[in-house]
């Protein structure tokens, strides 16, 4: 009796962990199809999607002066006013001086967007305008498919290399996301956002 109880008990420790390990690795397979990138190679410009308090920006400056970018490119969103008679894109330019990014290599995008596919739209105008022929886009992690997928989408039939990059050393991961309550917010995010992507695609 004893023997058949310890083999219950046994079975049952099995079957729950095996069901920690299957939900474990569909979790990360989550994290790891949201999070891609390009490997950074140099670009003309290197645009910094709005969004953050400024990781993405050291980021962009990081490569800026390791000399894989002509220019620095900040977009510019509908929630610029910060107070204080600041904006946004402002905190983020002196960020990258700060950083020793001269300002004259720093660009901005015109109007003010409220979402990724209007940042892209923006970024290329300013691209046209100024000849630019490749971009590289530093985001999340999390952010990083969806911004490549829009990216593609609104530069297509351009003559213009788009290229994506997660931020290292994010606090996003793939194998650890899950422990944070911001990494379900901006997972369901991302994915609500692709499939609502996919849908206007359809």
């Amino acid at each position: 009796m004893n023997k058949n109880f310890f083999k219950s008990c046994l079975g049952i420790n099995v079957i729950i962990l095996s069901g920690i390990l299957i939900v474990f690795m569909i979790l990360v397979g989550v994290g790891s199809f949201l999070s891609v990138g390009d490997p950074v190679k140099p670009v003309d410009a290197i645009v910094v999607l709005s969004g953050d308090e400024g990781v993405r920006i050291k980021e962009a400056s990081d490569w800026y002066l390791r000399g894989y970018g002509k220019y620095l490119l900040i977009t510019k969103t509908d929630d610029e006013e910060i107070g204080e008679q600041k904006t946004y894109s402002e905190k983020l330019m002196r960020i990258a001086i700060e950083l020793d990014v001269p300002q004259d290599s720093i660009l901005f995008s015109e109007g003010m967007a409220s979402n990724t596919i209007e940042e892209a739209k923006a970024v290329l105008l300013v691209a046209k305008t100024r000849n630019i022929n490749s971009i590289l886009v530093v985001t999340d992690p999390y952010h990083t498919r969806r911004a490549d997928i829009i990216f593609d989408l609104e530069f297509k039939d351009q003559e213009i290399d788009t290229y994506v990059h997660g931020v290292r050393n994010s606090w996003y991961q793939p194998y650890s996301w899950f422990f944070r309550v911001s990494g379900w917010r901006v997972t369901i995010s991302e994915l609500a956002g692709l499939f609502f992507l996919m849908n206007q695609r359809n």
